[in-house]
């Protein structure tokens, strides 16, 4: 797939004028490495969700497991949206944050039961 794009990507660069297209693609069957992709959005580890038994944090990034624990960043997501996450991480930490000076602050423990 990432192949395919990629060769899309440069008839559509070639097509719109550009003097250099360049292509960076690793042979196939190659496990996936992200040192080949520096601009790839890794995500994952510490999925959020609503239910403790199939995610490690709630909707506030706040482990589940321990509850003085919050995860920020992309690790929360299941995969990559298929764009740049760094509005929606921001987005996220914000609103923890939030959470975390309104209620946790006042009140430590489970910000979800």
């Amino acid at each position: 797939m990432s192949k395919y794009t990629s060769e899309q990507t440069a008839k559509i660069g070639r097509a719109m004028g550009a003097e250099t297209v360049t292509m960076t693609n690793l042979p196939d069957g190659t496990p996936f490495d992200t040192t080949y992709y520096q601009t790839t959005h890794t995500t994952g580890g510490a999925i959020m969700g609503t239910d403790p038994n199939t995610s490690a944090v709630n909707r506030h990034l706040q482990s589940w497991d321990v509850p003085n624990v919050f995860v920020y960043g992309a690790s929360a997501f299941p995969q990559n949206m298929g764009y740049n996450p760094t509005g929606l991480v921001g987005a996220l930490a914000y609103w923890s944050t939030h959470h975390i000076k309104e209620q946790y602050l006042r009140n430590p423990g489970p910000l979800v039961t």
